[in-house]
């Protein structure tokens, strides 16, 4: 599994408080340490979604 470095507040699922993927939030720095490759639960879709997909349901991590 290799994880990356992403900007936080991109429109994308590893970013929004709606999908529940392995992922690492540092707030300060701004950034999420992802995997986007991988799968997670999408709570709004209901359906597994890979990091790096866009959705119009987009709500940012605070």
């Amino acid at each position: 599994m290799s994880q990356d470095l992403k900007e936080a507040g991109v429109k994308r699922c590893y970013a929004c408080i709606q999908w529940e993927g392995q992922r690492t939030y540092y707030p300060d720095k701004k950034q999420i340490k992802v995997d986007v490759k991988r799968e997670g639960n999408c709570l709004m879709l209901h359906k597994k979604t890979k990091g790096d997909s866009s959705c119009e349901h987009f709500f940012a991590l605070k």
